[in-house]
């Protein structure tokens, strides 16, 4: 019983920081273009906010709070 619950743990672990390194980059994307700031297209957006951002797209700040919360 013991190992199912790790792997049920480690299952759900995995599938939280898969949803995050997917869904955040997105709603980023979503969330400016709704802002009007000026980008032409989705394309466009992705590309103009990969190159000004050195880690893709704001992954950073809720991956890394999820791999604090495990310590």
């Amino acid at each position: 019983m013991g190992s199912l619950q790790l792997e049920d743990f480690a299952a759900g672990w995995i599938g939280g920081a898969a949803s995050v390194i997917v869904g955040h980059p997105l709603d980023t994307v979503k969330t400016r273009l709704q802002a009007g700031v000026g980008y032409g297209n989705t394309l466009s957006c992705i590309r103009m906010e990969a190159a000004s951002d050195p880690f893709p797209l704001a992954v950073s700040p809720p991956l890394f709070l999820q791999l604090k919360s495990l310590q």
